[in-house]
């Protein structure tokens, strides 16, 4: 359950305990906790990008909730008020039980709990940092409403043998089976929904053939089955205007894109995708493996080569997308540059240390980056708030654990991050504080 949130301690404390504390004062208005985070990535395309304003100046934990330890780190997503989270509690050799756990936006409040699988599978990971939340809707996107939209919200989760669909008040509503099979890669593999189709693959290390599945959103019967036998290892999907794109990693690395519809191959490419793709308007950035290991930008309708740059990365890392911007990790440091030419505009380190398995988030104006402080004692994780046009910092504030296998999820005036030592941290811009505690304003 959630510790003591913001409101809880000022009720306990009253208005005479209150104080403004020096230093504390950065925080801008009271956060709304308005807009969505839909996925990992904020989108199918996995543009990273959000119009919300984030916190920034003293970056302060407003509110923390314990969830389950288990491998992988989750990625949470908000809709509505509401942040939801996927774990597992368990281990080898013993049951294990995967839940979501919905939470209040605003005062980390666990609303429900719901278990959506139990097995006891002998395999590392037990779940996928899958969770997404996405309408059902088959109007086309062009003619979708905001109530078309919130009318057919469902949540979507993988775990290690099955898909799974809820409402978002908790009622589990099928599981259709996408067996993973051998080492459970990729950890982040959120489903696409798009069209009223949901869209996911058989990932794992596996004998071929492998299969991407698209399955009806809504009751979770098979719609079809696309199997490739030249290709072994599916990563993480992505997906616009009715294509999904679907890398394979390995020997057998390439890029293959099908319609959502109807499961058939659009065209393909072989090339040594590593890591998954992020598309923005008539450009597609996909990570490479190579030495070195690159980042390429290929024009989406002629599959050209628009730009290459060396990126050294981990394959989990993505890229973010901001108007006319590029974001991604590698090396040590952010990296900013020209979406059109490649050109670079901004960097962040290696001083501190960004994350090899970070990929950026970007909200309004600001980019959000962890990276660590290898000159402090324990060398301990920071979230960093960078100008998204010049990259000069625009706050920070301390990480006690390490995030590095999940997202960050953003709405307006909040952040939301979890750790693999079963923490779900809510950080807001710090204002007055009681003694030392931010209560913002």
């Amino acid at each position: 359950m959630s510790g003591l949130t913001r409101r809880q301690f000022l009720a306990a404390v009253g208005t005479a305990g209150f104080t403004s504390s020096a230093g504390c004062v950065s925080g801008g208005d009271q956060p709304t906790y308005a807009g969505e985070w839909s996925r990992r990535g904020f989108d199918d395309a996995r543009t990273g990008f959000t119009p919300a304003n984030g916190p920034t100046g003293n970056l302060t934990t407003a509110w923390r909730a314990s969830v389950f330890e288990a491998y992988p780190t989750s990625s949470p997503v908000v809709s509505d008020g509401r942040v939801y989270y996927l774990h597992t509690r368990g281990g080898h050799d013993v049951e294990h039980e995967s839940v979501v756990s919905a939470f209040a936006a605003a005062t980390g409040e666990e609303l429900w709990r719901t278990t959506i699988s139990v097995t006891t599978t002998d395999q590392p990971v037990y779940h996928h940092d899958s969770l997404a939340v996405a309408g059902t809707s088959r109007a086309p996107a062009a003619h979708r409403t905001a109530l078309d939209d919130v009318a057919d919200d469902r949540l979507y989760a993988r775990t290690f043998e099955e898909l799974h669909a809820l409402t978002t008040d908790g009622e589990l509503l099928w599981s259709h089976p996408v067996p993973t099979t051998e080492q459970s890669y990729p950890v982040v593999a959120p489903v696409v929904v798009s069209d009223g189709v949901a869209v996911t693959a058989t990932f794992g290390d596996r004998t071929p053939p492998s299969y991407v599945v698209g399955v009806d959103a809504e009751s979770g019967r098979p719609r079809w089955t696309a199997g490739f036998n030249a290709h072994k290892v599916p990563w993480t999907l992505s997906a616009a205007d009715g294509t999904a794109y679907v890398p394979f990693l390995g020997g057998d690395a390439g890029l293959v894109a099908l319609d959502i519809e109807t499961g058939r191959r659009a065209w393909e490419l072989s090339l040594p995708a590593d890591g998954p793709v992020t598309v923005a308007g008539e450009t597609m950035l996909v990570p490479l493996d190579g030495d070195p290991e690159s980042i390429l930008a290929i024009d989406r309708r002629t599959q050209e080569t628009r730009w290459q740059f060396p990126a050294g990365r981990r394959t989990e890392s993505g890229v973010a997308v901001a108007g006319e911007l590029v974001y991604y990790c590698a090396d040590r440091m952010v990296v900013a540059r020209r979406l059109d030419t490649g050109e670079l505009v901004w960097s962040f380190g290696p001083t501190p240390a960004v994350s090899l398995s970070w990929t950026p988030v970007v909200a309004g104006t600001t980019v959000y980056v962890v990276a660590e402080r290898q000159n402090e004692d324990g060398s301990p994780n920071y979230l960093y708030a960078l100008d998204a046009t010049t990259g000069t910092v625009r706050g920070s504030g301390r990480v006690g654990g390490s995030p590095d296998t999940g997202g960050l999820a953003v709405v307006d005036g909040a952040a939301y991050l979890a750790l693999g030592r079963g923490e779900l941290l809510c950080f807001e811009s710090c204002g007055p504080s009681v003694a030392g505690r931010c209560l913002g304003r």
